[in-house]
């Protein structure tokens, strides 16, 4: 092992050693934790990721294999969710061992090098992305892009051209972001080494040719892949675009660069009170490319010197090229264009977006800013520290601490479990057969939790849409659900808070964030299974109802092999006036009602239910009145009827 390989690999045991610090919430429980910080709350990216994980391994419009492929293999063996945090973890210890290569590489002494390669291994940029997207937290292929191009700039010779068409393989395939980012920055990075440092070499322009002429190669392989993996994309780019205005959210802001990331365990909370503020919400995520200041002032300590020192110092000879790359960089990160005034400033980003719309995210680009920075940073503190001036080094010093203070993390706030309350958590770890629902829609974000929990739970959907329905517990009892789960911050908590558990259910478990049911109802001979023609639930003070417009009807289902003879007791209110009600089953009129103002309880006998499900409808004799033009309210629903607590009964 050479020298420079030996150090590489000393930085990387370092990083693992942090990384294990950090981590070590997660490592306690890999299978059932999630590494990093919920920026932005539950989102579907890291669970669709591990759910893709568990699937046969094969190309696509949406694969990138240098990371699914690992990320798949190393689930046939721990699991999903162990092999999604496997495959985030070990990019801090690998980006720190390139980043210090890349700097070693521009001259850094080794110990600023292990510096400037550990801050970019644990950058805001980094750890925020490795909480949603382990593709995009495979940042150690940018340092070894930019190792493997600058090389061959210096010698084109075999070794260094195969290792650059790696390096182009691999920043493009362990995630499509990368590869986009290399080919928009690669021109200016070119032509900033070549007229700084390459071009005063021998045979430089042959060195420049071959080394362009391969990425014109490669890049040509490139699009045969596509071509071959995602033959859609190429021939038709408008079906896989986002949106323009998504761009102007998923870009970072420049002011981005300046405040430091929400997950600071002192400055966290300012940071997010200035991005609430500033109504950034859904790209919050994408704006955690904090440079800090102590960083950023080494920087500017770097060029400076290069500005005073340049003809006397080797050193500083790679300044203006990382300059100027992250320059670049940063203006791709941007939004399209920013109007000042009558003039409207076009970015790179909308040139970029027009060749390829079914990208949205520039804001990634900062992970080039944040390498440029702190390799930049790394030149301004060795150039400090040489000074051999008092002035100097406690400068140097000072500008250290704070930078690493600015990128300090709080281990036990960098997990989540992979459930969202510990109420799941405790349904997950029942023995025997459980089966629980989720008082919560299904959506993209909570879809995970059905197959993380091999479908212990289930979340709501049509029938079973509404926690609160009268005599619900019965229809649990029918479906064949032994729990009923509700979170406290919603709707359906507050009310289930503020009441003893209804009948057919018992509390079995309670958390500060989730409570637990057991249902205890048997299955009911007579229940409803849906309603058609409501409003969404309402509630207030413990009881709840739906209100109806021109005509509603329940399907009621006799779960047993013969015919009954069945009564509904159910609360009925009328809208402003009294009105008249007929009721229909199945067709055929069984009783005209009339309603009260007044909450009350009206009775509908008798109903004969043979074996199986039944229509129950209800027409309003009187036509319903929009509820805005009775109470100013800006209810524009056309109301009725509104149906509260019911009950069946055998008769």
């Amino acid at each position: 092992m050479t020298g420079r390989a030996a150090e590489a690999v000393a930085v990387s045991v370092i990083a693992l050693v942090v990384t294990v610090v950090i981590a070590a919430p997660v490592l306690r429980a890999p299978s059932d934790r999630i590494f990093g910080r919920e920026t932005v709350g539950r989102h579907h990216d890291p669970f669709t990721v591990m759910e893709q994980f568990e699937r046969p391994i094969a190309l696509g419009v949406y694969a990138q294999p240098l990371t699914d492929v690992p990320g798949a293999l190393i689930a046939r063996l721990a699991g999903p969710v162990a092999a999604y945090n496997w495959l985030v973890l070990v990019t801090f210890p690998l980006s720190a061992a390139a980043a210090y290569l890349l700097a070693r590489q521009l001259t850094l002494a080794p110990p600023v090098a292990a510096i400037s390669a550990l801050a970019f291994a644990f950058s805001p940029f980094h750890l925020a992305h490795a909480a949603y997207h382990p593709q995009i937290a495979q940042t150690q292929w940018v340092p070894i892009y930019f190792l493997a191009l600058w090389r061959a700039l210096d010698e084109a010779t075999p070794a260094t051209i195969g290792l650059l068409a790696a390096a182009v393989v691999g920043v493009t395939l362990s995630n499509f972001y990368g590869g986009l980012i290399a080919a928009a920055v690669t021109p200016a990075a070119i032509l900033a080494y070549w007229l700084f440092t390459s071009r005063h070499q021998p045979r430089s322009l042959r060195h420049l040719a071959l080394t362009v002429g391969s990425l014109i190669v490669v890049a040509g392989g490139g699009i045969g892949y596509a071509w071959y993996a995602a033959r859609a994309v190429v021939v038709n780019r408008a079906a896989f675009s986002f949106p323009r205005e998504d761009l102007f959210r998923y870009s970072a802001k420049w002011w981005s660069y300046l405040l430091p990331p929400v997950a600071h365990p002192l400055l966290g909370g300012i940071a997010g009170r200035i991005w609430s503020a500033a109504g950034v919400h859904e790209g919050l995520l994408e704006q955690q490319v904090s440079l800090g200041w102590g960083w950023t002032t080494l920087a500017i300590v770097a060029a400076l010197a290069w500005l005073i020192h340049r003809q006397r110092r080797q050193a500083l000879a790679a300044v203006p090229v990382l300059a100027a790359v992250s320059a670049v960089a940063l203006l791709c990160s941007l939004s399209p264009e920013r109007a000042i005034g009558s003039f409207t400033f076009v970015r790179p980003s909308a040139y970029l977006y027009r060749a390829m719309p079914m990208f949205r995210s520039y804001a990634r680009f900062g992970v080039v800013v944040q390498l440029m920075t702190v390799l930049l940073a790394g030149i301004g503190a060795e150039y400090l520290w040489r000074s051999r001036t008092r002035r100097g080094r406690i400068l140097c010093v000072a500008l250290l601490a704070l930078a690493m203070a600015e990128y300090a993390v709080w281990p036990p706030a960098l997990w989540r479990d992979v459930l969202p309350t510990m109420a799941h958590r405790w349904v997950a770890r029942q023995p025997g057969p459980v089966h629980a629902l989720d008082c919560a829609a299904l959506t993209s974000e909570s879809a995970s939790i059905e197959w993380l929990t091999n479908s212990r739970i289930s979340l709501q959907r049509e029938p079973l849409d509404d926690c609160m329905e009268p005599e619900f517990a019965g229809k649990l009892a029918a479906a064949g659900y032994t729990h009923l789960l509700v979170r406290l911050n919603t709707a359906e908590g507050q009310w289930f808070a503020a009441q003893p558990a209804p009948d057919g259910l018992r509390l079995a478990a309670r958390f500060s964030d989730g409570e637990v049911f057991a249902v205890t109802a048997a299955r009911p001979p007579i229940y409803t299974v849906e309603m058609t023609g409501f409003s969404g639930r309402e509630s207030n003070q413990g009881s709840s109802w739906r209100w109806m417009g021109i005509d509603a009807a329940w399907t009621i289902v006799n779960t047993t092999d013969r015919t009954l003879s069945a009564a509904l007791a159910v609360q009925m209110t009328a809208f402003h006036v009294d009105r008249g009600v007929i009721v229909r089953l199945d067709g055929h009129e069984v009783q005209a009602l009339t309603i009260a103002e007044q909450r009350g309880v009206d009775r509908v006998v008798p109903l004969t239910l043979t074996p199986g499900a039944h229509i129950l409808a209800f027409h309003p004799i009187d036509p319903p009145t929009i509820a805005d033009e009775v109470l100013n309210n800006g209810d524009r629903r056309p109301l009725s009827l509104a149906f509260g607590a019911w009950h069946w009964s055998v008769e």
